[in-house]
């Protein structure tokens, strides 16, 4: 009995554990289908996610893309970035984020890390290159995000362009308008992209005039490789001071000073240029330069008077022991003492040429220089201050030593390098008031020629010199213009060269010109000129100094020239229509007409009577440059410098009236 009452109450407990479970089994399967159905509504939710992500993905107005954040490889990227940029979808694929910013970009990697620990990168700008170079200002928010299983940023951009450039078009209307001297933007080729209204007024053409040129336009074709090098440094990111000469629209060239630097201009690459005409300032300094090296020749004025009076008492001496010597009949001593003469006239002629050279401010440009050699201008640069060096008040105070480098060639204006060595020999001197050892050496180097002058001196203290090829600057006070080593800088940079200081102070200094070495010039033997006429050459001769006509006359009466002298131009003009001439040999400064109007007329009579023109040969003792321009107009065949030695006279008679030489053409 007792069995069976436990066996009942215990199908009791199992039946009751099975009503749990059935109820726990009801609970469990209602639960399953609703966790089904909340599952099946965020799919579909995701879905729906996705889809709007894509479209906004595909479809948005700015660029997104999405970068794996430990390679920096562009994952993805929406058809408005490809578009923005410029490159195909699948060209972007291949490149990493840094490739589409500005180079230089910091912060990346440091945003990357701030995406990881924030979840989330605030705003910031962004400089973007395109595919065609243009840059492109952005401003650029992200977030952390998964994809394709990798860890990701996804990068929102907005492009601030227009607003940049409206930005920086009111700050550079503000620097136009305020400004006093030209301003102007270019773009890497040089045109014109904004000009101001003093830049309109100093080139002398309308804003829209401008907008349509280029400033190569504006420049001398002897400077365009200046423009050159300019734009290639200022390309490189330098800011760039520099000189040039502009011709505005009258055609006068007026020297500006420029400062120019790269900028960014409506998104695309320009340059930033403020001009400063400074003509008046050129010419103050021409004019003080040009006061310094008279200065410098008074300086050497009673060195140069000594030397006038040995010559004077030389040809006076000369002259008078020639009379004796004829009257007497020695014929030989006679011949010395003339021969003498001719010696210190030559001499006297020399001297004159060094100071002409020494004074004279030269205006070619450097198109037109010449090879010559260094060695001979030394010798004559060391000769013309050997006064300041040499006094015999003083003897010995100095020492100049020369170190020859043997014929060293090089290219330029031969006046101007002879003026810098001047000024550092007399800038030497001056270092050494009590005297001291002056040393010049020349030597070549890597193409280049190192030219050295070297002084004993006090030497240049630390706190000068970093100013002392800087205008305007000394420490001789009223006594100097200051303008001695500036223009010194100015000639050998304009050579194409360099010049180098060294200076301890107490011991002395040491200034260095560096050339490019130029190829010797080729020295061929002249042919012998053969006169075209077997009778005597007949040669005009106009000028108004009655003594140089008797002298001319004298030297060619035993010669095969015939000389017919004038000491007008109407007298010669006369004389051409009684007589054929061979050539003439007119003075440039006549009392009754310049010597440049006789040429053209005698080519205008020339041609009218049917006969060729005339050799004309232009006789002058001025130093100063003519213009070939003027002397070709002119007609003028050669211009011959006074005083000329008669015997070179009469080769240059000879070679111009000397029929061409025929060439036989090889194959």
């Amino acid at each position: 009995m007792d069995s069976h009452a436990t066996n009942l109450d215990r199908i009791k407990e199992l039946q009751e554990l099975l009503e749990v479970s059935e109820r726990k089994s009801d609970i469990l399967t209602n639960l399953l289908k609703e966790a089904s159905v909340e599952f099946e509504q965020t799919l579909e939710q995701t879905r729906i996610s996705e889809t709007n992500f894509r479209a906004i993905f595909e479809n948005a107005p700015e660029s997104i893309y999405i970068v794996d954040i430990d390679t920096h490889q562009i994952m993805d990227c929406n058809p408005f970035t490809v578009k923005w940029l410029g490159y195909s979808r699948e060209e972007l694929l291949a490149m990493k984020v840094d490739d589409i910013l500005e180079q230089g970009a910091k912060g990346i990697p440091e945003n990357m890390r701030k995406a990881l620990d924030d979840g989330i990168v605030h705003i910031q700008e962004r400089r973007f290159i395109k595919k065609n170079g243009a840059v492109a200002d952005a401003e650029v928010t992200g977030t952390l995000v998964g994809f394709q299983n990798k860890q990701c940023f996804v990068a929102l951009v907005r492009d601030i362009t227009e607003r940049k450039q409206i930005e920086a078009l009111s700050r550079y209307k503000e620097l136009f308008k305020n400004v006093s001297d030209p301003v102007f933007i270019n773009d890497p080729d040089g045109r014109f992209l904004e000009v101001n209204d003093v830049a309109c007024e100093s080139f002398g053409y309308t804003r829209q005039t401008l907008l349509q040129m280029a400033v190569k336009d504006l420049v001398q074709p002897a400077q365009i490789n200046i423009l050159s090098d300019v734009g290639k440094r200022i390309q490189q990111g330098e800011t760039v001071r520099f000189e040039l000469n502009l011709v505005i629209k009258k055609g006068v060239a007026i020297p500006f000073e420029f400062h120019s630097r790269k900028i960014q201009f409506k998104g695309l690459p320009g340059v930033l240029s403020v001009a400063r005409n400074f003509s008046v300032r050129k010419k103050m300094e021409e004019t003080l330069i040009k006061t310094e090296r008279l200065s410098a020749v008074g300086e050497m004025a009673s060195g140069v008077a000594h030397n006038f009076n040995n010559l004077l008492q030389m040809i006076m001496g000369g002259g008078e022991a020639a009379l004796a010597k004829l009257e007497s009949g020695k014929i030989r001593e006679c011949r010395e003492a003339i021969q003498n003469i001719l010696n210190a006239s030559r001499r006297g002629a020399d001297v004159v040429r060094r100071i002409k050279d020494f004074t004279l401010v030269k205006t070619e440009q450097m198109d037109q220089a010449q090879i010559f050699d260094l060695d001979e201008l030394i010798k004559e640069a060391v000769e013309l201050t050997k006064t300041l060096w040499s006094a015999p008040s003083v003897p010995r105070k100095y020492r100049v030593n020369y170190i020859k480098g043997g014929k060293i060639f090089v290219q330029g204006q031969p006046s101007e390098i002879y003026e810098v060595m001047v000024n550092l020999i007399k800038n030497g001197l001056e270092a050494m008031p009590h005297g001291g050892f002056l040393t010049i050496s020349v030597a070549h180097q890597n193409n280049h020629v190192h030219l050295t002058v070297s002084d004993t001196g006090h030497g240049i203290p630390e706190g000068h010199f970093q100013r002392i090829f800087e205008p305007f600057f000394t420490t001789k006070g009223s006594k100097s213009s200051g303008l001695g080593l500036s223009s010194c800088y100015g000639i050998v940079k304009k050579h194409q060269g360099d010049l180098h200081v060294k200076s301890i102070p107490g011991q002395g200094t040491s200034f260095t010109i560096i050339l490019p070495l130029a190829q010797q010039p080729d020295v061929r033997e002249q042919p012998q000129p053969v006169p075209i006429k077997q009778h005597r050459l007949n040669f005009l001769v106009i000028d108004d100094e009655i003594n140089i006509l008797k002298m001319l006359e004298m030297f060619f009466e035993d010669t095969e020239v015939h000389v017919v002298t004038a000491l007008t131009a109407e007298a010669g003009l006369s004389a051409i229509r009684q007589d054929d001439f061979d050539a003439i040999l007119c003075d440039l400064s006549l009392d009754d007409i310049n010597g440049l109007e006789f040429s053209k007329q005698v080519r205008d009579f020339c041609e009218g009577a049917g006969k060729p023109k005339i050799p004309f040969l232009l006789y002058t003792g001025l130093e100063k440059e003519l213009d070939p321009k003027k002397l070709a107009d002119h007609s003028v065949d050669r211009v011959v410098k006074k005083p000329i030695p008669c015997e070179d006279l009469l080769r240059l008679i000879q070679e111009i009236c000397a029929p061409p030489i025929q060439t036989r053409k090889t194959a």
